[in-house]
């Protein structure tokens, strides 16, 4: 699992050359001239996608990088803070242009020419002069589905945060089997939790012991639970149809979060929000977390019948229905040797491949990892650049397309993002590729990458191999 370390002495990196006295600033008409240039969003990731809050407008300018200040702090060392920066191709001998809601100090001036940028100017005036100069910002279609935890922090507190319209709200805190004490520990206030069983029938995980399971038993683990099930646990934890509901989880568990959203998504929940970041930047803001438990309070109805939105939610024979759709695109959400067909990646599979016609979509360094998807502090990493590699595998919100991992879980977590983005015609394929690899004559993607592949190794940058 990612650790986080909060270190001041990064803003002592080595600073080569005397830092200017006056810093150089920059009018908005002066830096929409420049050509080319790189204008760096130095605020907090919320106010970057969209978020207006009480220090000034959301959105960014338009091909703006996000880095924010407080990301100096979650580097480790240079190193680390150079594979940061080069994730976002931000490039230190280019002209560059920060800004904050208004004009920025020598703190954010000095980080970045002490990272070593040649040519960093501030913007004069910040995001609010550049508005007020005549120009746009641009802002993620529904960046209110990611909150972050100040919003949390006015609900918990009786207010009404932007977005919110009233009623009945669950935060919930996903864990997984190895973090049943970690809610006791500490939690957002008011938060109650649920395990992950709410996201799929557990099967056993030791490949050799499916043997003596019948193939139709084998069928039913790591796909979702029943209609039933999911509507008597959504019950249990007070949740209707018009409930509220904002997930989070920890590193590891943030993608149970999404899937955990997925089930409430199919079933019918229509206000789904996710704490982006989740527990770690609750925790990296010091905001109070609570201790215990907190009682669930039932209800006796979800309200509408399960599911309200079955389509984003496909089986086997809709999954290939869409391979065999020259209109559709299959997007694997998997680590790359997962889709060279190189491992299963899971120790209850026993077979490697992947679905035919499987497009590589990004995921992580291993089968347990979204590292792509992720930036320092856990947040969704830039939506742009995230579209930009899709891009180029084909994979556009013209055609119809269905995300799958091995069970389900990572594809989840991707869809959200899509969702988050703007696209509509959107779905993930629930048996990924444990269901497809046991249904005999499952048309599968060739080893290795298919000859039209745009890239022949990932644009990743994180470190290891493994997180097992």
């Amino acid at each position: 699992m990612i650790k986080f370390f909060l270190s001041i002495t990064m803003i002592c990196f080595a600073v080569t050359g005397a830092i200017a006295d006056s810093l150089p600033l920059i009018s908005a008409k002066e830096a929409s001239k420049i050509q080319p240039v790189q204008f760096v969003d130095v605020r907090p990731e919320h106010q970057f996608i969209g978020w207006d809050t009480e220090n000034g407008k959301g959105g960014h300018i338009g091909g703006a990088k996000d880095f924010p200040l407080s990301w100096f702090d979650l580097a480790k060392n240079p190193e680390d803070l150079d594979n940061e920066l080069a994730r976002r191709e931000l490039k230190k001998d280019m002209d560059t242009v920060l800004y904050g809601n208004d004009t920025l100090g020598s703190d954010a001036y000095d980080l970045f020419v002490g990272a070593g940028f040649k040519h960093v100017k501030i913007l004069d005036g910040g995001l609010e002069k550049w508005i007020e100069s005549g120009h746009t910002v641009k802002k993620m279609a529904r960046y209110e589905m990611l909150v972050y935890p100040e919003w949390i922090e006015e609900l918990v507190n009786g207010r009404s945060p932007k977005t919110f319209k009233g009623g009945d709200f669950r935060i919930v805190e996903v864990n997984l089997p190895f973090e049943k004490d970690d809610f006791l520990r500490g939690h957002i206030p008011g938060a109650i939790t649920v395990d992950d069983t709410i996201n799929h029938v557990r099967g056993v995980r030791i490949l050799a012991d499916y043997q003596s399971i019948p193939m139709t038993e084998q069928l039913k683990f790591w796909n979702r639970p029943t209609d039933d099930n999911i509507k008597k646990r959504l019950e249990a934890m007070g949740i209707t149809s018009d409930t509220t509901v904002i997930l989070y989880g920890s590193v590891a568990a943030t993608t149970a979060a999404y899937r955990a959203g997925m089930i409430m998504h199919y079933a019918g929940v229509k206000d789904i929000r996710f704490l982006n970041g989740g527990k770690p930047l609750w925790e990296l803001e010091n905001l109070p977390l609570e201790k215990g438990e907190n009682e669930w309070t039932a209800v006796d109805d979800f309200g509408v019948q399960i599911p309200q939105n079955p389509e984003v939610l496909i089986d086997y024979d809709e999954e290939l229905a869409m391979v065999k759709n020259p209109d559709a695109v299959i997007a694997s959400i998997r680590s790359w040797p997962e889709y060279l067909c190189k491992i299963s990646g899971y120790t209850y599979i026993g077979e490697a491949g992947d679905i035919a016609k499987s497009r590589f979509g990004y995921a992580g360094s291993d089968p347990y990892a979204m590292e792509d998807y992720r930036n320092l502090d856990n947040t969704m990493f830039n939506y742009e650049l995230i579209a930009d590699r899709w891009k180029k595998w084909g994979i556009t919100p013209d055609k119809a397309v269905s995300f799958h991992c091995g069970t389900g879980w990572r594809a989840s977590e991707t869809y959200f993002y899509a969702y988050a983005m703007g696209w509509d015609n959107i779905r993930v394929y629930d048996g990924g590729w444990y269901e497809w690899h046991k249904k005999k004559g499952s048309p599968r993607k060739d080893k290795g990458l298919p000859e039209d592949a745009p890239e022949r190794k990932p644009n990743s940058f994180f470190k290891t191999t493994s997180k097992k």
